[in-house]
C-alpha cells in the first residue's frame, strides 16, 4: 500500500500541476496506465487515511492531496487476498510432491543399479561353473 500510495498522490500531484484542476480517478488511471477499479479503491483507502479528499462536483470527485506526510504512517504489508494465499498453498504442494517424486526417481533408480548388481553376480557365478 505504501508504494501504491506514493504512485497515486504524487500523479495527483503531477495531474494537478500539467491541468491547472484536481484530476479525477480516470486521470490518474490514465496516468499509472491502471485499472479505474483499482485506483479507485486505493483513493478510497486514501482518503479514509486523511491522505487524499475527494470533492464531488458536476463534473465528478476531483482529488486533492489533503496531507502527504500521513503516507509515510502505512505500512507495506498489503493483506494477501484469498487467491494468493491459495496460490502460495498450491506451490508449497507442488514443490512437496515434485521432491517426493525425486525421492521415488532416485530410491528406483537405486533399486535398479542393486538389480542389476545382483544379476550381474548371478550371471559372473553361472559363467564360473
Amino acid at each position: 500500500m505504501y508504494k501504491k500510495a506514493h504512485l497515486i498522490v504524487a500523479a495527483v500531484r503531477v495531474l494537478s500541476h500539467r491541468k491547472n484542476r484536481a484530476p479525477s480517478v480516470e486521470d490518474v488511471c490514465q496516468c499509472l496506465n491502471a485499472s479505474s477499479e483499482h485506483v479507485h479503491m486505493i483513493c478510497r483507502r486514501l482518503e479514509a487515511s486523511g491522505i487524499l479528499e475527494a470533492v464531488t462536483g458536476v463534473e465528478g470527485a476531483r482529488w486533492f492531496v489533503r496531507d502527504h506526510t500521513a503516507i509515510e504512517e502505512l505500512s507495506d504489508d498489503t493483506p494477501k487476498s484469498g487467491i494468493e494465499e491459495e496460490l502460495a498453498q498450491f506451490k508449497k504442494e507442488q514443490q512437496a510432491r515434485d521432491q517426493k517424486i525425486e525421492a521415488m526417481k532416485k530410491s528406483e533408480a537405486d533399486r535398479k543399479k542393486k538389480l542389476f548388481e545382483e544379476l550381474e553376480a548371478g550371471l559372473k557365478q553361472q559363467v564360473k561353473k
